[in-house]
């Protein structure tokens, strides 16, 4: 394989989706490698095993030896168990796989607190939250909030998935009842209810370090989550250089290649929401006429060069 020439590439597509579910996203970004002349295979992630002994493959994919392609994209769709379930992708990375996205930087994206810690240490403003690891300690939560409503969230979740609008504190009361058991040893995240963003917020779509698509979404009625799987509708977005920055500083400070950031305008300025390591291909292509695929595929194309360049690079300087 050389890039530099321009000679096809083999892309992998590592898809997390569970065995017979259709992976919408990563069947359109095989079908943007096939238009632009490469070839492309999706792989199961359930279908690989490790192998920790000497003189066996470290890999292997369907119980044969994993023949890696020219670079992996990853569809890490997975909630529960992040660290362990993307290990995949370490071990992808450890064998010199070119992956997009990487292990660390998606660990990071799929735990809310994490995303949190790391943004606000880059200073980039968040709407007022709290975090719980005791739901005794609700209440005085709130209360530093400001008050009702209030959004309650899980430090796992995707597709508007573990979020509830809680409208008063006797609520509160009923739906902590209801998740009792489940919020047992799991930290509860506080987050204040932007009144004004009435239901909408903004999703960013970045590739490479840069911004190729953004989408304003706006909840259905009687909803207040405007993802586009609950039925949110979505259109245009027309960013502002504030709101740009802002997506690309989130990005970079997650250390992603490709990204998914939220956005919302509050009266005291546009706010990260969420950052994602595996936004969704389908609203955003039917919101902005973007075949934000073919941008994914173009990057693994510009990585591949890139990579190529570095080695011959590197090849050069050792036989000085």
């Amino acid at each position: 394989m050389s890039p530099s020439m321009g000679l096809p590439l083999k892309i992998g597509i590592l898809s997390f989706k569970t065995h017979g579910k259709k992976d919408v996203d990563a069947l359109a970004i095989k079908n943007a490698a096939l238009a632009m002349g490469h070839s492309a295979r999706i792989f199961r992630n359930a279908n690989f095993q490790f192998s920790f002994a000497p003189g066996q493959p470290n890999l292997l994919y369907k119980n044969a030896k994993f023949v890696p392609p020219d670079v992996m994209i990853i569809r890490a769709s997975v909630l529960e168990n992040v660290d362990s379930a993307v290990s995949t992708v370490k071990q992808l990375q450890l064998m010199g796989v070119p992956v997009i996205n990487h292990y660390l930087p998606i660990v990071r994206a799929k735990n809310k607190v994490r995303t949190m810690q790391i943004l606000q240490h880059e200073g980039i403003p968040m709407p007022k939250t709290a975090v719980v690891h005791n739901i005794e300690y609700i209440d005085e939560a709130i209360d530093r909030l400001g008050s009702f409503p209030i959004i309650l969230k899980v430090p796992h979740g995707s597709l508007g998935v573990g979020v509830s609008i809680v409208e008063s504190r006797r609520s509160l009361r009923s739906i902590l009842d209801l998740l009792a058991t489940g919020l047992k040893n799991q930290l509860i995240i506080i987050q204040e209810y932007v009144k004004e963003a009435k239901g909408k917020d903004i999703r960013v779509f970045v590739v490479g370090g840069k911004i190729v698509a953004a989408m304003e979404r706006c909840a259905k009625r009687g909803e207040f989550r405007a993802n586009f799987h609950q039925g949110g509708s979505v259109g245009l977005a027309d960013l502002s250089q504030e709101e740009q920055d802002l997506a690309l500083r989130s990005t970079k400070a997650i250390g992603l290649q490709v990204a998914g950031i939220d956005i919302i305008r509050t009266t005291e300025g546009p706010k990260i929401l969420e950052v994602n390591s595996n936004p969704g291909l389908e609203g955003i292509t039917q919101a902005t006429g973007v075949n934000v695929a073919y941008h994914i595929v173009k990057f693994a194309e510009k990585l591949l060069k890139q990579r190529h360049w570095l080695i011959q690079k590197d090849d050069v300087t050792v036989a000085a």
